[in-house]
């Protein structure tokens, strides 16, 4: 017999964890365990499903599986008693009401035992977690009934934020509520800067007597805290350098070291005072959420997560959770454990205490880790891997591992090991399992990466691999839509599956109905291009409500016009929307709460080459795996908090200041801290996204700004690239490869005027198409403007000419040039085709620039015709923004011609 009760199992890629945990669930069965007393838990659905489907599938055809003789192993008995027993077990096990299933399927189990003890009905139903305006509403009436309404204003607007930052802020520290006593946090002032001030300026007429040039003088002027931690030499121990050194002494150098303890001590306080507000506030939060959930008895998993902690640690004793449950937990088996969080552990510690202090044959009880800390990709989601070790450890759990890889070919396993050894801390090599099939390996490196990825799609095809068993691995769900759409382009007649997660809205066909509907509501004509556009409609069909008014319900409406006009595509998406539908009782809220709608789309068809994030493809496995590198540049991110940890328990928050690690030593151990897990993250997923392929893997990488850079690749090909099975896939020939070129040079004759009212559809179209290029064009950079501009011609060309088309992207092209636009770009954040009310009538604003100190509009135009008009528009855009943001609002009006651009600010 060798069966370890307590057991953590490392199971790095493609080991075999499935088989672990099906053959300890069997195990069990067969060593007399009960199988309601069994619990076996996981992270998704998808997992929980196969998990039951393969305990099942191996107990029925026992006698032809693997695991026959690995539970033989594990329980003692022989092969033959074994099979002897298989009925009986399989009888038992039909019986019974197994508990495999996702954590938060069986929290929610647990707290409707108790749900009347937080003052819900057992019945209560779990929803999604959407921040509606129920909640807003019932948030300021409590804000305003605690005297709290002018501290909520007082904060966003000393701390420079929007109601909505605040509430969303607010919304994730709900989810790290169990870690968290806010409520601790003592109420403080708001410091002043003064002292800082007033030692900076000490320092300046120092220099400035010691005739420091002007250049030199002006790092000693500043306004606020941000200008100030920007300064250089706070990064420095004294003023020993640049044009310093000649004037610098101990005085001076003093003064340096008092400016950084003064600085120190104001950021302390202004954590305070900003930790002290925001607990304030969350404590409104939170009871507004108690008190909808109390009222509508829906609740989230987060919700659900939140509640059982509580339960746990502040309202019931351990005994009596036992006592309620009646002991129904006696083994507990959990997939995936380096996913796990600290408040999901601090949940079912209590169960694993009980578990762990059996004793004995009569007190069977066991319990079965099974994970991978290389594996970690979830820590956005609070999974904290640090667990596993503090488990292994602190249970005093018996450890083993799996290391031989039953997934990945030979070539694909060695390249994986070379690649990661000596990178990620305490890996280990693998073992190939399989010894037949050479496998391949191959890695690109190009500036444009787009048509590397195109032409090892072809290649792969070529060798008669059928589509199914390939996959492409990309890092954004933007990513995978673009891709989705240049093979399309270049392969006309490959389906490709879509696995990115995809917004609900996003889909083609539901946000043809969605344009259609706010035609139908709102009047504007670029609703009606929009739908004709996205449903292949001609542009002269004829769009009306049918038998329907818009006063009816959305249901009723959005069904009508399915059947009208012949939406229907048979996608269950059609299904989910008209489910959104049934939840408004007006047009008027549907259309509104379509901005925000978070829902997702089904997965496409099952056939076809996919196109899936890193994300996504974790658990999965394909039989080629090409892995592209990121198409944008990574974004800064800027939270507002930071948040300090030992190994799995929060020890500090703090709130995140720019500059702030050189004037604080315990700051900037924190944040090195959390850039060290990010990286560490980064490479987790790297390794996911390389170990997901069992016969080929083929990386292709930019050349400058490459997300691969720490694994230090270079060019290189090896093994056999041969196709699953002897049949051949048919043959799909390719388009020709198009990336823009540069239209600058050549002759092209004049372009429609600005649209009006009376305007053909063709112009119309091309002004449509010209909203189009510049909405999808990310940061306004070359390399971005061409995956645009590729993105255009997949939905234009069919509408458009070629030399419509390239006019277009040279009119675009010109923003390159423009040195006050891209001046204007340049830091902000930027929000394009923004919806906005006013007035009672519905905007556009079609490029919204968010800067520190001021906030940008730009509407674009392709001719002065009107341009009255247009500064009318532009004023009442800043007029509108102007009640939204504390900062000042400029104006401007962008002419894009072919000849050029020209920017004019609005007065």
């Amino acid at each position: 017999m060798n069966f370890s009760p307590y057991l953590a199992l490392e199971a790095s890629a493609g080991s075999g964890k499935t088989f672990a945990l099906s053959v300890r669930y069997l195990s069990l069965l067969f060593m007399g365990a009960n199988a309601q007393k069994i619990v076996a838990l996981t992270f998704t659905n998808k997992s929980a499903h196969e998990m039951k489907t393969r305990i099942f599938e191996t107990l029925k055809d026992l006698e032809n599986k693997e695991e026959l003789h690995a539970i033989a192993e594990q329980t003692g008995k022989s092969e033959e008693v074994l099979l002897r027993e298989k009925e009986h077990v399989l009888r038992h096990l039909l019986q019974a009401d197994i508990k495999i299933s996702t954590l938060d399927a069986f929290f929610a189990l647990i707290l409707r035992h108790f749900a009347l003890n937080v003052g819900l009905q057992p019945d209560f139903s779990i929803g999604e977690e959407t921040l509606d305006e129920k909640l807003i509403e019932q948030f300021i009436a409590l804000c305003k009934s605690k005297n709290l309404y002018r501290s909520l204003i007082a904060f966003t607007l000393q701390e420079d934020k929007k109601l909505g930052d605040v509430f969303s802020l607010l919304h994730f520290l709900y989810q790290k509520k169990s870690e968290l006593r806010l409520d601790a946090f003592p109420e403080a002032s708001y410091p002043s800067l003064q002292p800082c001030l007033e030692i900076l300026e000490r320092i300046r007429v120092y220099f400035e007597a010691c005739g420091l040039s002007t250049r030199g003088l002006a790092t000693f002027q500043a306004q606020s805290l941000g200008e100030l931690l920007a300064k250089k030499y706070l990064e420095r121990e004294d003023f020993g350098y640049w044009d310093y050194k000649k004037y610098a002494n101990e005085t001076v150098n003093a003064l340096l070291h008092e400016l950084k303890e003064a600085l120190r001590i104001h950021c302390d306080a202004k954590e305070a005072y900003f930790l002290g507000e925001l607990g304030k506030l969350f404590g409104v939060y939170d009871e507004s959420l108690r008190r909808l959930m109390r009222a509508n008895g829906e609740l989230g998993f987060d919700d659900v997560t939140n509640l059982l902690y509580t339960l746990l640690r502040e309202e019931i004793h351990k005994d009596f959770l036992y006592f309620r449950l009646d002991g129904t937990v006696e083994h507990l088996l959990i997939d995936e454990f380096q996913d796990t969080s600290v408040v999901q552990y601090e949940i079912l510690l209590p169960l694993i205490e009980e578990i762990r202090a059996g004793r004995g044959v009569k007190d069977f009880k066991t319990l079965f880790f099974v994970g991978d800390v290389k594996q970690s990709i979830y820590r956005f989601r609070g999974g904290a891997k640090e667990l596993f070790g503090y488990a292994k450890e602190s249970l005093h759990l018996a450890v083993d591992s799996l290391d031989t890889n039953y997934r990945s070919s030979p070539e694909v396993v060695a390249f994986v090991n070379e690649i990661f050894t000596g990178k990620m801390k305490g890996y280990e090599t693998q073992k190939a399992a399989k010894k037949e099939g050479e496998g391949y390996i191959c890695v690109r490196i190009d500036e444009c990466v787009e048509s590397l990825v195109l032409e090892e799609i072809g290649r792969v095809l070529e060798k008669g691999i059928k589509p199914k068993d390939i996959a492409l691995l990309v890092h954004t769900n933007k990513d995978a839509k673009v891709f989705k759409a240049l093979i399309q382009e270049h392969f006309p007649s490959l389906h490709v599956r879509l696995e990115a997660t995809l917004k609900l809205t996003e889909v083609r066909s539901i946000k043809a109905m969605i344009s259609l509907l706010k035609y139908l509501y709102f009047g504007d004509e670029i609703y009606k291009a929009s739908f004709c556009t996205l449903s292949g409609m001609s542009w002269g069909t004829p769009l009306s409500m049918v038998s329907c008014t818009m006063h009816q319900p959305p249901l009723v409406v959005v069904q009508m016009l399915i059947e009208h006009y012949g939406l229907y595509d048979g996608s269950q998406d059609w299904l989910r929307f008209l489910e959104v539908a049934s939840r408004y009782e007006e047009i008027e809220s549907f259309l509104f709460a379509l901005e925000r709608l978070s829902d997702e789309a089904k997965s496409e068809d099952s056939e076809g080459l996919r196109v899936l994030t890193v994300h996504k493809s974790k658990g999965l496995e394909f039989e080629h795996v090409i892995l592209c590198d990121k198409l944008g540049r990574d974004t800064t991110q800027s939270d507002t908090l930071l948040f300090s940890y030992d190994a799995v328990n929060l020890q500090e928050v703090h709130l995140t200041m720019r500059g702030r690690e050189s004037v604080d030593s315990g700051y900037e151990k924190a944040k090195e801290r959390e850039q060290s897990l990010n990286f560490e993250d980064r490479l987790n997923a790297l390794y996911v996204a390389f170990t997901r392929a069992k016969r080929s893997l083929c990386v292709c990488a930019k050349s400058d700004n490459s997300v691969f850079e720490s694994l230090n690749l270079t060019p290189l090909e090896r093994g056999i690239l041969s196709q699953t099975e002897a049949s051949v896939a048919p043959s799909l020939k390719p388009l020709p490869l198009f990336f823009p070129k540069a239209y600058g040079t050549q002759n092209i004759s004049a372009v429609e005027d600005e649209l009006n009212e009376s305007v053909e559809v063709g112009s119309m179209t091309f002004g449509i198409a010209q909203h189009y290029l510049l909405e999808m064009w990310d940061g306004f950079e070359k390399e971005s403007l061409e995956r645009a501009y590729l993105a255009l011609r997949n939905r234009f060309a069919s509408v458009l000419d070629e030399g419509a088309l390239q006019r277009l992207y040279q009119r675009a092209e010109h923003l390159l040039t423009c040195k006050d636009f891209l001046s204007l770009v340049q830091g902000a954040n930027i929000l394009k085709e923004q919806p906005l009310m006013y007035q009672k009538e519905r905007k556009q604003i079609d490029l919204l620039l968010e800067h520190p100190d001021k906030i940008v509009v730009i509407d674009y135009k392709s001719s002065k015709k009107e341009s009255a008009k247009h500064h009318a528009q532009v004023a009442l855009y800043q007029e509108a923004l102007s009640q939204i943001y504390t900062l000042p609002v400029e104006g401007y009006i962008c002419y894009l011609g072919n000849e050029g651009v020209e920017l004019v600010k609005n007065l």
